[in-house]
């Protein structure tokens, strides 16, 4: 499984959490009920097992897309907190403003 969305998908998570949708389970529940659901912006998936009695969550799986895991923690010592991923997408922002600019100006 590879991200399928802009490359940023991967940022918007990292920054603002994923925007869940449940799916179907492709497999069952060892301990109670199996909750699928899968990110609609970079494809992450995320299993839950769960208890039918109490709602409990026994188990909890993420699987990523090809490149997701690891993209942006290069370049880092330590693992980027969710504050260095929001000034990371507000980079992206200007950058994208600024080329949407010259265009525009380049176009009237």
């Amino acid at each position: 499984m590879a991200v399928r969305n802009k490359p940023d998908a991967r940022l918007l998570c990292r920054t603002l959490g994923h925007a869940w949708f449940p799916v179907p389970a492709e497999k069952a529940s060892k301990h109670g009920d199996a909750m699928w659901v899968r990110c609609e912006r970079c494809d992450t998936e995320r299993h839950d097992d769960v208890s039918r009695g109490t709602g409990e969550v026994w188990t909890r799986q993420y699987v990523y897309p090809d490149g997701y895991s690891h993209y942006l923690d290069e370049a880092f010592e330590e693992a980027p907190t969710r504050a260095d991923f929001r000034r990371m997408l507000l980079v992206d922002h200007i950058l994208e403003s600024a080329r949407r600019s010259r265009t525009i100006k380049a176009v009237g």
